[in-house]
């Protein structure tokens, strides 16, 4: 399994514009290949602030979608929320208790 995380502060004061379209357009879509589970993380220190994780059953289909013209489209929608500050990685989940 793979995890991407993206990490990221928002312009103050729109972080609900920002969850709206998360719920809208990204967990609402459950047709995505490979895709196993989506969270939104909101920072309890900073109200602009939040991470996207995302798990994946391989990378293949990670970078797939990542490449793809749905989530391209996607992150254009909410451009305008973002202050600059974010970054993106992936892991690789080495151990699961199950």
């Amino acid at each position: 399994m793979y995890i991407r995380m993206v990490w990221g502060k928002l312009r103050p004061g729109s972080w609900e514009e920002y969850e709206r379209h998360y719920h809208e357009r990204l967990a609402s879509h459950g047709d995505i290949e490979g895709l196993q589970e989506r969270q939104l993380l909101r920072s309890a220190e900073d109200p602009d602030e939040g991470i996207s994780v995302s798990i994946w059953d391989t990378f293949e289909h990670l970078r797939a979608y990542e490449t793809g013209e749905f989530r391209q489209n996607v992150a254009r929608e909410v451009e305008h929320l973002y202050r600059g500050e974010y970054w993106v990685k992936h892991f690789e989940v080495s151990s699961q208790d199950r």
